[in-house]
């Protein structure tokens, strides 16, 4: 039997957490949800200006022996011109993981993946796999622990006042990984 796979988002000053998310829109609020007040169309990020980050994450669960040889990537969809996309960065050493922090448009400088352009995932940067969340030291290129977590693979789409109004196009980031 496979593992059991779910990305969980993190959001406000406590981290609460989402499981099961299945969407990235970058907004100007601080929520995992796409419910009343909260939709990405009422909440635009104006051009010059950042979305609040993704503090997203992989989680694994179910019948599984090892999670190993993690990659993320943006691997489809091209942003219009002034639109960037910067991520966590690739891990090295458990301590390339992040740390939580309350998400915030502020320009995050911990945020050095540039993920703007779209790239083969076996290209993707290195995503490590550990114990009890995201946070937790012990991130490993591989794991037996279940259930495991990615480190986190947090994003924030930032803009300069060149970037046209609406909706951007829509992107794929993928992570991949193998299961024994």
């Amino acid at each position: 039997m496979p593992a059991t796979f779910e990305f969980d988002e993190a959001n406000g000053a406590g981290q609460t957490i989402t499981h099961g998310v299945t969407t990235c829109n970058w907004k100007n609020i601080d929520s995992a949800s796409e419910a009343g007040g909260n939709v990405y169309s009422s909440n635009p990020i104006t051009a010059g200006n950042n979305s609040f980050e993704k503090w997203q994450y992989g989680h694994f669960s179910g019948t599984y022996n090892q999670i190993t040889s993690g990659k993320w990537a943006h691997t489809a969809g091209v942003l219009g011109t002034g639109v960037s996309l910067f991520a966590s960065p690739a891990m090295t050493v458990d301590a390339d993981r992040l740390a939580y922090a309350t998400p915030s448009t502020t320009t995050n400088a911990s945020l050095t993946y540039d993920a703007t352009a779209v790239i083969l995932i076996s290209a993707g940067k290195a995503v490590w796999f550990g114990p009890t969340s995201p946070t937790t030291a012990g991130k490993a290129a591989t794991t037996t622990s279940n259930p495991a977590y990615t480190n986190y693979l947090t994003t924030q789409l930032r803009t300069t006042v060149s970037a046209s109004p609406g909706d951007i196009t829509t992107v794929t980031m993928t992570l991949q990984y193998q299961e024994n």
